[in-house]
């Protein structure tokens, strides 16, 4: 049993081929004896996680319906990319630009780990 009040908060900046993410996750929530807040950045080629109509879009909208992680989408990747909210798999949130968010997660204390 944990002795810490606080969840672990962790921060997946995606930046790659999603399919590792979701094994990382599955793999934190598994080892973890005390409650983790995890949130996904996915930015450039990492926004594939966050896409409806990606590869692993079927296992992304599983972890966010079980409310085991929250998803988010860099505005800048998606305009790169001629790409807009409707692209979007549903409960994911946009954020104008993933390197601020993730400067501002790890100034809050959150852990960054990549993918």
């Amino acid at each position: 049993m944990s002795d810490h009040t606080e969840p672990l908060r962790v921060v997946f900046a995606v930046n790659t081929t999603p399919t590792v993410v979701v094994s990382a996750i599955h793999n934190l929530r598994a080892a973890a004896s005390e409650p983790v807040a995890i949130e996904v950045v996915c930015f450039g080629a990492g926004l594939e996680a966050a896409l409806g109509c990606s590869d692993v879009s079927v296992e992304m909208r599983a972890l966010i319906d079980s409310a085991a992680i929250t998803v988010t989408a860099c505005r800048n990747s998606l305009n790169g990319r001629g790409l807009g909210d409707d692209d979007l798999l549903m409960g994911v949130d946009v954020i104008p630009a993933a390197v601020l968010h993730l400067a501002q997660r790890q100034r809050d204390g959150w852990s960054q780990l990549y993918s």
